[in-house]
Formats: C-alpha cells, structure tokens, sequence
C-alpha cells in the first residue's frame, strides 16, 4: 500500500475508535439508568421520548460515517469501501470499550441489542463482529486495488452477491422482533406504541427465543463469496 492509502486508513481507524468511545460511553449511560443489575432479557420498556432520541442517535451515527467516508474517497465504490471500514472498526472497538467500561460482554455469545432502526436487531456478540471481518476485507480488496491504479468495479454478480448475502443477515438479526411485531399486530399501530399498554407488557416479558444462525450463515457465506470473486477478478489485472 502507498503511503497515502495508509494515512487515510489510519486516521479513518482512529476516528472510529473515538466515535466508538463515545458511543460505549452512551450506553454505560443508559445501562446505570436502565440496567443498574446488568443488562440482560426481558428488555426494561424505555422511556418513549428516550427511545426516539436514540433512533435519532443512530440517525447521526450513520450521517458521521457517511461524512468522514465521502471525504476520503475518490468515488462511490472507495466511499463505499470506506464507509465499510469505519462501520466495521467502530463497531469492533465499541465492544471492545465496553468491556473496558463494564466488563461486558462476558464472552461472546452474550446477547446484545444492535440497532434499532427500522425495528429492533438482535443477536449474540460474536455475530455483528464476524460481520465486521468481512467488512474489512472487502473495504480493503477495494482501496488496495484501487491505489495500484486498477479499475475496481463491481458488476451485477457482484452487487448480487452483496446485497443477497446483506439481506440475509439482516432478516437473521431482525427475525425475532419481527415475529413479536407480527405474533402481536402491534405494526398496525406503531404510531401509538408508546402508550399501547398491551405492547408495553408483551415487550416488557419478551425474550428472543434464539438466533437465527442457518440464516445468517448462509448470508455471510455469500458476502464471503461475493468477496473472493471479486479479489480473483482484480487479480486477473496483473496479467
């Protein structure tokens, strides 16, 4: 790698180590009002107001990745590459602050809530950071190809492979929630769910039944595939 792919990585790697700083900070936040016994299922109901600061929260998490990436690239396919990168290392060193901070997870099969937009994600740890594994190694089949002056882009086989192999782990982290949404009817009134007493309590007993690791292994399988084709055929350049 040239010099300069390496300085803009590594200050993009320290951006979000910081961002997941404050991030992990955050939550020990939430977790001493929330959680003072330590975080676990059934979830505490949220104070409505705070729940919509906090999908506003991930709104301006997104909007900061999307920023620092765009400045970083050339064009959309290394801002993408970007984006993936910092998304992966905040993601990785948000855990990793808080164990520092609160000694958790205490392995990687604990449970975690991951996000919440545009319903609630669940899983172990150990699944969003397997994700972030491949992550990096596409954001970097991408940069490091690109700054030796090759023409990296992705094809419909490509975009298939990414976006199939996405959906499926997306549907495995958002499997659980979503059943309970529709097990309930609660989407029909997700407008009021804030004072749905009946949604209130079902939420307030709920525990994930499990994780859906068929889904999600198949879907990160494509991603693997998506990004093993696409070294190969960058590959094929040298010659």
């Amino acid at each position: 790698m040239k010099k300069t792919l390496k300085r803009t990585l590594s200050w993009s790697f320290w951006f979000g180590v910081g961002m997941a700083l404050l991030e992990a900070v955050v939550v020990v936040y939430l977790r001493k009002l929330y959680y003072p016994e330590g975080f676990s299922f059934p979830l505490t109901n949220m104070d409505w107001n705070i729940y919509r600061i906090e999908i506003l929260r991930e709104v301006g998490t997104m909007l900061m990745l999307i920023c620092v990436s765009a400045l970083a690239a050339e064009n959309f396919t290394t801002g993408l590459a970007y984006f993936i990168f910092n998304f992966a290392v905040w993601d990785i060193f948000y855990y990793v602050w808080l164990k520092v901070l609160l000694n958790w997870p205490s392995n990687l099969m604990e449970w975690d809530i991951l996000f919440l937009i545009p319903i609630t994600w669940d899983g172990p740890v150990l699944s969003p950071l397997l994700c972030t594994i491949a992550m990096i190694a596409l954001a970097l089949v991408i940069l490091i190809n690109h700054q030796q002056g090759k023409q990296v882009k992705m094809d419909a086989r490509d975009w298939g492979l990414l976006l199939g192999g996405s959906l499926l782990v997306f549907i495995s982290f958002i499997w659980n929630y979503t059943g309970f949404m529709l097990q309930g009817g609660y989407f029909k009134d997700i407008a009021t769910l804030g004072s749905n007493e009946a949604f209130l309590q079902a939420s307030a007993a709920f525990v994930p039944p499990g994780f859906q690791w068929g889904i999600f292994l198949a879907g990160y399988a494509l991603l693997w595939l998506a990004i093993a084709l696409l070294a190969v055929r960058l590959k094929k350049q040298d010659k």
